[in-house]
């Protein structure tokens, strides 16, 4: 994606620095970018280095620099990509400490329990920035997308480390879930996001006695879907399956607005006017 963009700045070079399997070694290379060099042709002129790690090189970070001066350029960036993991090996050693000369800016794919590394950087580089939003494959796997989730179903936790608890006093709340997605040509593949999705939203409204969860999706059949709620049971989890789902199929209509008219059916069916659609698009025409 780097790669693609940087072919609108002429004589741009693009760089890579990153620990690899072997114990104590990382790879890097760096070279101009070569409009003519796509996915489809691969990167043939880069290099692949293994280079022991030592002490003081700062994730990366001291070698990212010595890599852009080679260059000559002024104008320049670095791209910081963790898995959020904590690490204490001689790669990442002295990250905390390191005095960046071009911006820095750092990203989470996942976890968080790495974050107070990546803000220091970030606090070490000029014009540098900390992006809260991961880039994950599937939903559970971001941080980010389940505290979105909490604030929307109304259980943002005071403690973002601790889970919402049960709230007393409260009507239960209803969620339908209409995953829009085409079928046949989503990427990634429709059922592994919905799939992972709904039981993201299961887990927390076991927070919310009583409360119900529906779903409506477009099946792979031309011109039908599938949908269904109940009440949420805190027995059923990703091991044990939905046991109790019915698994309808029905066909599509005029006027069915991509579920909404159907999941409000849902909705109302249960009498509560606490309730809440999410509905998840795959971005394509239909």
């Amino acid at each position: 994606m780097v790669q693609e963009k940087l072919t609108y700045f002429a004589g741009s070079c693009l760089g890579y620095i990153y620990v690899i399997s072997t114990p104590n070694t990382y790879t890097l290379d760096m070279k101009v970018v070569d409009p003519t060099e796509t996915k489809e042709t691969g990167y043939t002129k880069f290099a692949w280095h293994r280079m022991t790690c030592t002490k003081n090189m700062a994730s990366g970070l001291a070698e990212a620099h010595k890599m852009i001066s080679s260059c000559g350029h002024h104008n320049s960036i670095i791209l910081f990509f963790s898995d959020g993991l904590v690490n204490k090996g001689d790669f990442f050693d002295g990250t905390q400490n390191f005095v960046s000369k071009v911006p820095v800016h750092t990203f989470t794919l996942a976890g968080d329990a790495y974050n107070h590394v990546l803000h220091s950087i970030v606090a070490n580089s000029p014009g540098g920035k900390f992006h809260a939003t991961a880039v994950p494959e599937r939903p559970n796997l971001s941080s980010p997308f389940s505290k979105l989730l909490d604030s929307l179903l109304g259980a943002t936790p005071k403690d973002d480390e601790k889970p919402p608890g049960t709230v007393s006093g409260r009507e239960p709340l209803d969620v339908v879930i209409i995953s829009a997605f085409d079928s046949t040509n989503s990427t990634p593949a429709w059922y592994t996001v919905d799939n992972e999705i709904f039981w993201l939203v299961q887990e927390k409204l076991t927070h919310f006695a009583n409360s119900c969860m529906g779903y409506i999706y477009v099946m792979s059949t031309p011109n039908m879907y599938t949908s269904d709620m109940k009440v949420v049971d805190p027995a059923d989890t990703k091991e044990t399956g939905y046991r109790k789902f019915d698994w309808r199929r029905l066909k599509c209509t005029k006027n069915m607005a991509s579920g909404l008219a159907e999941a409000h059916k849902m909705i109302s069916s249960r009498g509560y006017h606490d309730g809440v659609i999410l509905f998840f698009s795959d971005g394509l025409i239909n």
